[in-house]
């Protein structure tokens, strides 16, 4: 099941802190938690389920957000992108050292925040897509302007349309930007392209025949090109079936 991005905001400015709270919520993602200092956030980081985190570089206490990003790179796989007043040489050295996936000068809008997250997930997604992939992988995919998290065992179809396409889940259907040749090599064993403009999840497949596959109530052509090689991984699949 996909949910909102669930978000952890570090800022010691009440106000600021508020703001940005409000902001998110309005936007439709999970703020989970917000901390003044570095302890708080450690604590809710290890108590609750956390995707993404916006900090704060000038914090409460010993430890800055710089610190706090660092500690987040080591111990947590999820990005995160810097708040700040000061944007000189110094500080954005520092930050630039824990690869954060966004740097957002105060003060901002709305619009320069959900831009910032947009491109931090854009860009968390492509370090993902270089990494080996695990059995459970994911992806955050944008629905209705905001993003969530979609583990690819639960997509039972993709399709293309020209430079976007549809991932369709049996909850709904996301439309993400790429195309269907870029996609395809993020996708674990287990998805097959049928046809140019389809790729199946063989976990999902009802039934099939000479030139289209059945998933759920859909029926997913297969193209000439494509007929012996699903032909052969078929049967393997259900003979390991």
């Amino acid at each position: 099941m996909s949910s909102p991005l669930k978000i952890l905001v570090v800022e010691d400015e009440y106000i600021t802190q508020k703001t940005i709270t409000v902001y998110l919520t309005e936007m439709g993602y999970d703020v989970v938690g917000t901390a003044m200092n570095s302890e708080e956030a450690i604590e809710i980081l290890q108590s609750h389920t956390i995707e993404f985190a916006l900090l704060d570089i000038t914090i409460q206490g010993d430890k800055n957000g710089i610190w706090l990003a660092d500690y987040i790179q080591q111990h947590f796989n999820i990005p995160h992108v810097f708040l700040t007043a000061y944007s000189d040489n110094d500080t954005i050295r520092q930050a630039l050292a824990t690869n954060p996936y966004g740097y957002l000068i105060k003060p901002f809008q709305k619009a320069e925040l959900f831009s910032a997250i947009e491109i931090a997930v854009q860009n968390y997604n492509k370090t993902l897509s270089a990494i080996q992939k695990p059995k459970d992988d994911f992806l955050f995919i944008k629905h209705n302007e905001v993003f969530e998290k979609v583990f690819l065992n639960e997509v039972e179809y993709i399709e293309s349309q020209k430079n976007y396409l549809l991932i369709v889940t049996a909850e709904k259907t996301f439309r993400h930007r790429s195309t269907i040749t870029d996609f395809i090599n993020r996708l674990p064993d287990n998805f097959l392209k049928t046809h140019k403009g389809f790729i199946v999840n063989l976990n999902k497949i009802k039934s099939f025949g000479n030139n289209y596959i059945i998933i759920g109530q859909h029926k997913i052509p297969i193209s000439k090109t494509y007929k012996e090689e699903i032909s052969q991984k078929l049967n393997d699949f259900i003979s390991k079936g």
